[in-house]
């Protein structure tokens, strides 16, 4: 075989191109930290390592859901507490107002107070969150969920959660609908209570209950009074904002015994003999808080026949029950944010997990590809030197 020195030259080229673009692809190892540089380098790895590092970056995302989640629920559960407390002051002067000694300059004071509360309440209750959404509106979490004004509070929320994944199969909840808090404190059973006046002188005695037994809610949340005026019977209405009585209409009353009073979707039923004045005050609670608490503000305001006592143990009764509710809300989202807590933990140490693998396959073991890369060096440097010293060589130096 003929050796050219075109050969030469290009035996020499190639040798040299192939030892530079070994070492400067163990150099970018070496700088990288990585072993897998591109997928020819190792395929089965390369494909693995991407596998991996989509599940770390799902991972990473469920870690974001889950800090957000717990900023909101931090929230929510300082909301709830901040409900217990204002609840809790309520029903400490209500008990206060009880005391039966009391001047109406006292009650009024007592009042002034409980409208205070009644509007920190409200406040709570439309809090809106870092983004400006409303906390208690549920899905529609741009409508300020309670409206109205004293003695007039609705609910226009809906009933929904909002929710936000943190792992793979959790959605959690990081709201409540306002009707879970505020708007469904109780149940109707055994929500009106029938109080005889202080000044009765006959022997009457009454009971009332909803006719129909499932009633509109725009029957709950009132306050009467019903007085036998020697004939018949008129039924007045406290309305908390409305500074007099409303008289009430249609009333029908049927003759007994025991005398039947129907009026509002009301049933009252009068046993025993009434004096003419004799009266009866009715207390229908709501499920809505707000509505209970005007009323017990407007008792203490203007005290009816039974004087303001019937108005304290209605108070009680109702926050109690809403007291009862705002507890069961925090105990959920305390829940909620235990669970987070353990999830954080699992997510912690799935990156964890995910990032000892993509280190076994992706990167470089420092002190091989260090001494790969000196020992490229040597070859390259003698290639380099071999090549200067071959291509020297000629016949030509040899002629005289």
């Amino acid at each position: 075989m003929r050796i050219t020195t075109n050969m030469i030259y290009d035996r020499g080229v190639s040798s040299i191109q192939s030892l530079w673009s070994k070492a400067l692809h163990t150099q970018q190892e070496v700088s990288t930290g990585r072993r897998v540089l591109t997928p020819a380098d190792d395929p089965i790895a390369a494909a693995r390592a991407l596998d991996v590092t989509q599940s770390r970056g799902v991972n990473t995302q469920f870690r974001t859901n889950q800090d957000y989640s717990n900023d909101q629920l931090n929230l929510l559960e300082n909301r709830l507490a901040g409900t217990g407390d204002i609840l809790q002051y309520v029903r400490q002067r209500a008990v206060a107002a009880g005391d039966g000694i009391l001047e109406q300059e006292e009650l009024d004071a007592i009042a002034a107070d409980m409208h205070s509360q009644f509007d920190s309440l409200l406040a709570l209750a439309n809090t809106k969150d870092a983004a400006g959404d409303f906390l208690f509106s549920g899905y529609r979490a741009d409508t300020q969920p309670f409206q109205g004004g004293y003695g007039n509070i609705h609910y226009e929320g809906d009933q929904g959660a909002r929710t936000m994944q943190v792992s793979s199969t959790r959605f959690m909840p990081v709201s409540l609908p306002g009707s879970d808090v505020f708007d469904n404190t109780r149940t109707l059973e055994g929500a009106i209570n029938a109080f005889a006046g202080t000044a009765n002188s006959g022997s009457a005695a009454a009971s009332v209950a909803f006719d129909p037994a499932q009633p509109d809610t725009a029957d709950t949340g009132r306050r009467y009074e019903v007085r036998f005026n020697g004939t018949g019977y008129d039924v007045t209405e406290y309305q908390p904002g409305n500074t007099a009585p409303v008289t009430v209409s249609p009333v029908t009353v049927t003759p007994g015994p025991p005398d039947t009073i129907a009026f509002n979707g009301l049933k009252m039923e009068v046993s025993g003999t009434p004096d003419n004045g004799d009266s009866f005050e009715v207390f229908v609670a709501s499920k809505n808080v707000f509505d209970n608490l005007a009323i017990f503000i407007d008792t203490l305001e203007r005290p009816g026949s039974s004087g303001v006592i019937s108005g304290v143990k209605f108070a009680i009764d109702n926050v109690d029950a809403a007291l009862d509710t705002s507890l069961r809300a925090r105990a959920q989202v305390g829940s909620q944010l235990v669970e987070l807590e353990q999830l954080g933990n699992l997510s912690s140490d799935m990156d964890l997990q995910y990032a000892n693998t993509l280190s076994r396959l992706q990167d470089a073991d420092y002190a091989e590809a260090y001494s790969r890369l000196t020992q490229l060096q040597t070859n390259l440097e003698a290639s380099q030197l071999s090549f200067m010293k071959v291509s020297g060589l000629s016949l030509f130096n040899f002629l005289q």
